[in-house]
């Protein structure tokens, strides 16, 4: 085991005698592409090379031209000792977003922890389907909710690429992730209008909504499982709308089983499916009475 690591740390330029600086070859940024893209392809990356350059960005805060341009670049020890690490988790299948500590979405460098819940499949279709849907509301005002938050990712985004969203509730049971959540808020100006609120239900939000996101729907999981679905009325306005994420695979099944939970008076549809999701939408009567 320590000859196969000593081995390692000789092809990767950083082995010989560290006190005098000797090393096997140069510690520069090309020959750590090099190494780092031909380990990752032997674990199975569909993309090793946007992996490596990915990877050595995030640990140089270069973008990703420079480095490409400026493969002889001189990269200190330390640097690549920690690159060597970045890049062997990423090979034995940690998420990218856990080896660097950020998270690319919808245009937004997000910071996450190790226990931060990574985006689900389609969070980036409910975005566009809930920018949509509040782009053709007459109000410029509206209020929004996302239940189990996790990262925060989708209220962040609303709150960046939407004015008409003024006032979005965050809502997750963990407030470890929501400080974190709150941190990157704060990084990008928008806690002005994003709430962080600690819970499982909107049980805590006595403001009626225009809209809840509410991740991807499964009918035995929270928050689906509950009364949420039933209570709509008693959640939004007239004309409000909840959201969330099919899997295309099981579409059909669990619109069914949507259309059956969801108040007999709302108006259903999905917006076209997309990389494996579709969004579901179950919106109010806009009547003035309803509800009340």
């Amino acid at each position: 085991m320590l000859r196969r690591r000593a081995d390692s740390e000789r092809v990767w330029g950083f082995g010989g005698n560290l006190m005098t600086g000797e090393s096997d070859i140069p510690l520069t940024w090309g020959t750590q592409l090099t190494h780092a893209e031909h380990m990752l392809a032997e674990s199975g990356s569909p993309s090793p090379r946007e992996e490596s350059v990915e990877l050595l960005g995030h640990l140089l805060g270069l973008p990703v031209s420079e480095i490409l341009s400026r493969p002889q670049s001189a990269m200190r020890q330390a640097d690549a000792r920690r690159y060597h690490a970045w890049v062997i988790r990423r090979a034995g299948g940690v998420p990218m977003p856990y080896v660097t500590g950020h998270l690319e979405f919808m245009g937004l460098d997000i910071t996450i922890g190790w226990d931060s819940p990574l985006p689900f499949s389609g969070a980036s279709q409910l975005v566009e389907g809930a920018l949509e849907w509040a782009r053709s509301r007459a109000p410029d005002q509206l209020i929004a909710a996302e239940l189990r938050t996790g990262c925060g990712a989708i209220a962040l985004a609303l709150a960046a690429l939407e004015p008409r969203f003024t006032h979005i509730y965050a809502v997750d049971t963990s407030p470890q992730i929501l400080a974190l959540a709150s941190a990157n808020g704060a990084r990008y100006l928008l806690n002005l209008v994003i709430h962080w609120v600690e819970g499982e239900t909107l049980d805590a939000l006595a403001e009626p909504l225009d809209l809840i996101v509410c991740g991807q729907f499964d009918p035995a999981l929270p928050p689906f499982n509950g009364q949420l679905l039933a209570r709509l009325p008693a959640k939004l306005r007239p004309g409000g709308a909840l959201m969330c994420v099919l899997d295309a695979s099981q579409a059909e099944e669990h619109m069914e089983s949507f259309r059956n939970l969801v108040p007999a008076e709302a108006q259903v549809w999905t917006t076209p499916p997309a990389d494996g999701a579709l969004v579901a939408v179950a919106q109010l009567p806009r009547a003035p009475a309803y509800g009340a």
